[in-house]
């Protein structure tokens, strides 16, 4: 069929057509682009061959998106492979057109016998992703568009189309269906850079430039020595996107994996990340043709955010997707407006240095005090120091007991100030400065650092990096825990004491990766060990983060929807390793217990591993 003539009038139509489709294909791209350059800072170029591969195993093997959803995942990677064997069909598709066919007739028999196989594949993921979307229709994918269901016609009608284009038809009955394909196709360029099908082209683009840490928040650098108008244009800039952040929200696939694990939105909060964090956004961006649209975020929605980074972790395209950090300090360095709850705290902060405002610390008090001979600082964080949850303090004390008996000298700072995350979660940059300078001329004369507090570890070593060299390590305990075991400097014996899980600090194993070593030196103490459902770096936040501990809930329940899944395992004791998920889930599980059952033992790491101690 590849012999059919094609007149000279049809030829001027396929080149009209396909001129104006790739004209119109290019504008609407450019003008996304301009606005995404438009952004601050600049696209990241290190770590290239990392990045490549980054791309090669989320793009082409499609590794996240079927590890996260394995059956959709599956269905989605079947028509895309499908489209990658089916792009030099089209190209041959098209020169055919003009006579000038890029494929022998050989060639294109034997080529087709990998390309019809993989339309009846293409055939079968788009149904199956048509049914999912339009029958079950998960509340995660929002209201149905009309361009999802334009875009499964057209994939369904141009496999159709290509399978009658290789049987042996009348030429006219071909000349017809070989224009159907070419229409479908051509429409469905114009589609793309109009619809959330633009992932397509920048999906993959956005995912070679995803920043490797998370979370990436920028710096704010405030020179608290310099003069006001610094000031004001720092405070200017505030509410400009980054060219990452652009980039992102015209990436957005909107399959609503943001939604399904976002703690606030699982608990009954109005935060919706697809919609509040990028979707909102996106119109705004168009219509103003700049990035100074963070005002167009839903504040309510900002507040209620865990910073938990789940929305992040789960995205297919690499998405930064959380921005309550811009929106918080814009409410407060900016607008001037602090909830209520935590006016207090950021004066408590800025007078004492702490969260409570306290003065004395009579764990600290019962502590050696660091010196620079000394193995470790022991940073308690304001959790322990201060007793937000006064039991923790056995926790910490049972890690002390941990390096006693291992021979780890240690020793806390006499003037700790809190490391600065609720400030900086909360969107008080100045405060968070201040803390910052403070504990940084504290730490000048250490070289390791080891903390109970996750927060406080992820702060005193990715966030202060930020902003300055460094010259200590930071490792938390679960990590010298597990080191010290590995080395047998200490040693645990094993016991049954009833079904043992744990839960996965948020900070502890998205921010710094740390996954392994809680498991292993907890299961170096029981025999008896079960995983939640949720784990590892899918964790589900405990409601603490962002700074929500101190938050009086007023909407929804966040703060008990992971102690419902720890109730439902079975588990009679649940180990972290985190002090806010340590204080949270004792809050949480009391009032979930039903009656008449014994309520799960809530421990710490460094907990089970002293209790047996040889």
């Amino acid at each position: 069929m590849h012999n059919a003539l094609f007149s000279i009038p049809e030829k001027i139509i396929l080149a009209v057509l396909t001129i104006t489709t790739f004209f119109s294909f290019g504008y609407e791209l450019y003008r996304r682009i301009s606005i995404i350059f438009k952004g601050t800072g600049s696209l990241p170029f290190d770590r290239i061959g990392e990045r490549l591969f980054r791309v090669f195993r989320e793009v082409f093997l499609h590794e996240k998106v079927i590890r996260e959803r394995p059956y959709p995942g599956v269905m989605h990677a079947l028509v895309f492979w499908g489209f990658l064997v089916f792009g030099l069909i089209t190209l041959d598709h098209f020169s055919t057109g003009f006579y000038h066919p890029l494929l022998s007739d050989s060639t294109h028999r034997f080529y087709s016998y990998l390309v019809i196989p993989f339309s009846f594949l293409v055939i079968f993921g788009i149904c199956a992703l048509a049914y999912r979307r339009f029958v079950t229709k998960p509340k995660s994918l929002g209201d149905i568009s009309l361009s999802s269901g334009l875009v499964a016609v057209f994939i369904v009608v141009l496999m159709v189309t290509y399978l009658v284009g290789e049987m042996n038809i009348d030429p006219l009955i071909w000349k017809i269906n070989w224009w159907i394909h070419s229409l479908i196709i051509l429409g469905f360029l114009l589609l793309i850079p109009r619809s959330k099908h633009l992932h397509l082209v920048l999906g993959p683009v956005n995912i070679f430039f995803r920043p490797f840490d998370q979370p990436e928040h920028s710096p704010v650098k405030i020179d608290l020595e310099g003069d006001e108008e610094d000031l004001d244009k720092m405070l200017l800039d505030l509410n400009k996107l980054t060219q990452n952040q652009a980039l992102d929200i015209f990436s957005c696939v909107e399959c609503g994996r943001c939604t399904d694990v976002c703690p606030a939105s699982r608990g009954g909060g109005v935060l919706d990340p697809k919609h509040h964090f990028i979707l909102d956004l996106r119109q705004p961006l168009l219509d103003q043709k700049d990035v100074n649209v963070l005002d167009r975020i839903n504040v309510e929605a900002g507040w209620e955010c865990t910073t938990c980074q789940a929305c992040t972790e789960v995205c297919p395209v690499g998405n930064q997707i959380e921005k309550s950090d811009e929106i918080r300090r814009l409410e407060v360095l900016v607008e001037g407006k602090v909830p209520q709850e935590y006016q207090k705290i950021f004066s408590n902060l800025q007078e004492t240095g702490n969260t409570e405002g306290a003065s004395i610390s009579s764990l600290a008090s019962k502590l050696p005090v660091f010196t620079p001979e000394k193995d470790y600082v022991l940073w308690l964080g304001c959790f322990a120091r201060f007793g937000l949850d006064p039991t923790f303090n056995a926790s910490v004390e049972n890690f002390v007991k941990i390096l006693d008996f291992a021979g780890v000298s240690y020793g806390v700072l006499e003037h700790e100030h809190c490391s600065g995350d609720p400030a900086n979660r909360l969107g008080d940059k100045l405060t968070y400065t201040m803390l910052r300078e403070h504990n940084l001329e504290q730490l000048k004369e250490t070289k390791k650092v080891v903390t109970l507090c996750p927060h406080c570890a992820v702060n005193l070593n990715k966030e202060y990096k930020k902003y300055s060299q460094i010259n200590y390590t930071v490792e938390h305990h679960t990590q010298v825990i597990g080191q010290l075991i590995k080395e047998g400097k200490i040693k645990v014996q094993m016991k049954d004491s009833g079904k043992v899980t744990y839960h996965d600090p948020c900070n502890l194993s998205r921010m710094l990766d740390i996954v392994d070593e809680p498991r292993k030196a907890i299961m170096s103490a029981t025999n008896n060990f079960e995983e939640l459902e949720e784990s590892g770096r899918n964790t589900l936040c405990c409601g603490a983060g962002g700074a929500l501990w101190w938050k009086k809930e007023t909407q929804g329940r966040t703060h008990l929807v992971r102690a419902e899944q720890v109730i439902e395992s079975g588990a009679d004791t649940v180990v972290t390793g985190c002090n806010f998920c340590y204080g949270m889930m004792k809050q949480g599980l009391g009032p979930l217990t039903p009656e008449g059952k014994e309520e799960v033992v809530v421990k710490d790491v460094a907990d089970i591993v002293a209790e047996n101690l040889i």
